[in-house]
């Protein structure tokens, strides 16, 4: 009690509220810009922090984090054009409940849902933090290839009508994943490496610009071909029953838990990240929704439950990616590793020495990291009647604005890199023009995106699970929890067939 008194202490200040405030607002800022991620806000912060109080730096930074991670569902809610990677499985339900009339509700409830989520992993990062940050301990590399593998799986469910399609998508993916250098020989896999000699591409395709150009410039030309064409009258958006009814957030708690278990465990996990917990959560909440005989709304549909699954996990992903960042000093994220590096500056070192010689500084994180939840939740909210008013925007403004923005926020992550800037434009070019052709011809973009994030991880686990054992393939089936995935994999695959079969034979 008296660390929770001296922690309340260094936080209850004028001084840090404000500064929280702000971080806050410039978080959902630029989160809600193409490109623009959660990581990138805290580094443009980080020297401010150097010039105040630990636990009010600390308290700045957080704001931010999870203000730039929730503010990421606005653009993908509203346009279909996910803020940063973890709001890209909010997108499909999110933008149709949009075209539904009912932005102002998917809007609402991914602020709910957002609040769920940050509160939950607190709660987990406060009560679970030494024996979440042990479990972590025992994922070695042929543990992170089985999760890897129930990623790779999820590609069938989220392939739409066309599985081939999808799997053709998710193997392009994995193929444009693996562009670069062989991690463990060094050698260069780009083709005529030696005429192109040493380029950005030798580092392999920049994520987040890719995300960018598939899902923003690939937008802006589409809308291209029709802007010549008489502008079609948009409908006032209703932006009434903003809160999701109680009873409604109570029908879909087995997905809220669910959902809240996968960022938090995904999160603490070093080198995942919230892009996979979406896609799991966003899979997880569909086996749910189809076992529930029509209590719940099938997910790509338009539905709160497409959105609350996986804003839940990605908010979730913020505790939970601080639970190693604190307990052991290794990064949950890249976001984390910012923050860590800003404890290291101010002369705090995480992991143990932190929780046995400053538990008062870790108390200060967690009621910050509360406050950062909480002011998250009403910026959010209080801005969510003038967020539909970008739909009334004639797209002859709106999407050069976006297409300006999609190229300033590739080149802003290559930082002073002048060179590596202007080569991410060129990468979230290509890809725009690669996702445009793929709409044009019903190719899904989720098992893309799939095999981009994890194809390398996948490969880079599978070789050293494999290096380590001595050759022995059988290393994957002899871990218990390796054995868990490869049974999770089996069982998502299988369980959608014999639904399907069910359902014919009735």
């Amino acid at each position: 009690m008296d660390f929770f008194m001296q922690g309340l202490s260094q936080v209850a200040n004028i001084q840090t509220i404000l500064w929280m405030a702000i971080g806050s607002v410039l978080g959902i800022i630029l989160g809600a810009l193409p490109g623009l991620t959660a990581t990138m806000g805290i580094a443009l912060v980080m020297p401010i922090s150097f010039h105040l109080p630990t636990a009010t730096g600390m308290g700045l930074l957080l704001a931010v984090y999870c203000g730039a991670v929730s503010g990421a569902s606005i653009p993908a809610i509203l346009l279909g054009i996910p803020g940063n990677p973890n709001a890209i499985a909010t997108v499909e339900d999110g933008l149709k409940m949009t075209k539904k009339g009912k932005a102002g509700q998917a809007l609402g409830g991914a602020v709910v849902a957002s609040f769920i989520g940050g509160i939950g992993s607190l709660l987990c990062l406060v009560f679970f933090s030494p024996l979440i940050a042990k479990a972590t301990l025992a994922f070695g590399p042929a543990e992170k290839t089985t999760l890897a593998l129930v990623g790779l799986v999820i590609i069938a469910s989220v392939s739409g009508k066309s599985v081939l399609k999808g799997l053709f998508m998710g193997a392009l993916g994995m193929a444009l994943s693996l562009i670069g250098t062989d991690s463990f020989s060094g050698a260069l896999r780009i083709p005529f490496a030696s005429i192109l000699g040493h380029t950005p591409l030798t580092k392999g395709l920049d994520l987040t610009s890719s995300l960018i150009g598939l899902y923003g410039i690939s937008q802006v030309l589409l809308s291209a071909e029709h802007l010549t064409k008489p502008a079609a009258e948009i409908p006032d958006v209703k932006i009434d029953h903003i809160f999701p009814s109680f009873r409604k957030v109570c029908s879909m708690w087995k997905i809220i838990l669910a959902s809240l278990g996968i960022g938090t465990i995904i999160g603490a996990i070093p080198g995942t990240g919230a892009s996979i917990a979406v896609f799991m959560a966003h899979d997880t909440a569909r086996t749910i929704t189809n076992a529930s005989n029509g209590k719940l709304e099938e997910l790509g549909t338009g539905c709160l439950e497409g959105v609350f699954a996986p804003e839940v996990a990605n908010n979730a992903v913020t505790g939970g990616a601080l639970i190693p960042a604190l307990s052991l000093g290794i990064p949950g994220d890249s976001a984390t590793a910012v923050l860590i590096g800003a404890l290291m500056v101010k002369g705090v070192n995480p992991g143990f020495q932190l929780f046995s010689q400053n538990m008062s500084l870790v108390y200060a994180i967690f009621i910050t990291m509360f406050i950062a939840n909480l002011f998250m939740a009403v910026f959010q909210l209080a801005g969510v009647r003038l967020y539909p008013k970008i739909l009334k925007v004639p797209e002859k403004i709106l999407m050069p604005l976006v297409l300006m923005l999609s190229f300033i926020g590739a080149y802003a992550i290559a930082g002073q890199a002048t060179s590596v800037g202007i080569f991410n434009m060129g990468v979230a070019l290509a890809m725009g023009i690669l996702g445009y052709f793929c709409k044009k011809n019903g190719y899904p973009f989720s098992p893309l995106v799939l095999g981009l994030i994890l194809g390398s991880m996948f490969e880079e686990n599978f070789r050293r699970a494999v290096k380590l054992a001595g050759g022995n393939y059988m290393t994957f089936f002899t871990k218990p929890i390796c054995i868990v995935f490869i049974a999770f994999a089996v069982f998502s695959v299988v369980f959608p067939i014999i639904r399907s079969r069910k359902k014919a034979s009735k």
